[in-house]
């Protein structure tokens, strides 16, 4: 089977999103898969192609954005809508020419907007089906907003196959398709080893968190810095770490130093994959604060690394923690709560107890589970 993986967010270079893909395309290519990839340039407005390894090809489609982040563009329609536009009509055009070429057999969408709009454009000018892939903040975010609404349901309900990275979201996108059937295939990768000079500062005797995602606001970080706040305050002893980088950067760090945490909180910024192997092995505990999320890649690595997690209620994580005894849940935005729940973590001495079932965890959100549950509802629907 011949798939065009159409995304936005493709690992290369300073692109850190959709880490997930290129060990979800090698699951892919294992099954029979030839994957060639669609994605912006983000680093010039021309458009390149490379070969990252046998069976799957990679094409930089040119524009003007370079680096600028994709919501932050999103955010502000009228003010971009040149760029938006260039963005769109470039990435059907690429696409249409390398379906004409390469005949592949489906279009499949990470994303469904922005990626799955452009999937929709080469769809209806090649007659090559489409499947999208529901990734939450398409659901969560940008199918509650007036202008992006109409165009998240056009990619949904014309999509042959719909998948979503979180069971929760796997219905929220089935609504907005119509009650089509959507299936669920998580986001997960393999940790690899490259390191770097970073190292932790010595922690003996300190209760270690660690956070891990892009600084932004719905990831939450500034409610965990206010809970490092509380906790600071009661004398426990502890160390935060926040590993990502982003657009809160700045705000995040004057927070932080703001309220005289600089020696409990770090913000480490991007760190290669050893060190944050390392790091993981290292902390006590995993928190995800989230504002809004599905069920993010670092959840699993908790589990895998066998560490106890604190979660925001949101998304399927209430589900996963709770079903499968893997920590606590607090309430989304509630500073205090997470305060109690780091205390009341930081004073447990023997962890086991939320590491019983990891195993099964890890088999619901691997990614050859992700890779065989897209390649059968694919090839299910080429038979029929």
């Amino acid at each position: 089977m011949r798939i065009l993986l159409i995304t936005n967010s493709f690992p290369s270079g300073r692109q850190l999103g959709g880490l997930f893909l290129p060990d979800l395309i090698v699951e892919l290519n294992k099954l029979g898969c030839e994957v060639s990839i669609l994605t912006q340039n983000c680093d010039s407005n021309h458009t390149e192609s490379e070969t990252l390894w046998e069976g799957c090809k990679v094409t930089y489609f040119g524009w003007r954005g370079n680096h600028t982040p994709l919501i932050s563009i999103f955010e502000k329609v009228m003010s971009n809508l040149p760029l938006i536009i260039q963005f769109f009509l470039n990435g059907i055009r690429v696409g249409h020419k390398i379906a004409r070429q390469w005949k592949p057999d489906f279009i499949f969408a990470e994303w469904l907007i922005p990626a799955g709009l452009i999937s929709y454009g080469v769809s209806r000018l090649t007659g090559v089906p489409y499947a999208a892939r529901a990734l939450g903040s398409d659901v969560l975010v940008a199918a509650e907003h007036p202008v992006t609404r109409k165009f998240v349901r056009l990619v949904a309900r014309h999509a042959s196959v719909l998948f979503a990275d979180g069971f929760d979201l796997c219905k929220k996108t089935s609504r907005i398709a119509g009650e089509k059937k959507c299936h669920f295939a998580p986001t997960s990768r393999k940790i690899g080893d490259k390191r770097s000079n970073f190292k932790p500062l010595k922690d003996d005797g300190l209760f270690v968190t660690l956070t891990v995602g892009r600084l932004h606001r719905m990831k939450g970080q500034d409610i965990l810095i206010n809970a490092a706040k509380a906790l600071n305050e009661r004398g426990i002893e502890f160390r935060s770490y926040i590993v990502g980088e982003g657009e809160e950067y700045k705000a995040l760090s004057n927070q932080i130093h703001g309220v005289g945490l600089g020696h409990r909180v770090i913000l480490t910024g991007k760190i290669e994959d050893g060190d944050y192997q390392s790091l993981l092995g290292h902390a006590d505990c995993v928190i995800i604060p989230s504002r809004s999320e599905t069920i993010p890649l670092v959840l699993r690595e908790a589990v895998e690394a066998q560490k106890p997690l604190i979660v925001a209620d949101v998304g399927d994580m209430r589900y996963l923690v709770e079903q499968y005894r893997l920590g606590y849940v607090v309430p989304s935005e509630d500073h205090a709560k997470l305060a109690e729940a780091m205390e009341r973590m930081s004073k447990i001495k023997n962890r086991s107890e939320f590491i019983q079932n990891r195993d099964s965890v890890i088999s619901i959100l691997s990614v050859e589970k992700a890779a065989r549950t897209i390649y059968e509802n694919l090839a299910r629907y080429l038979d029929h």
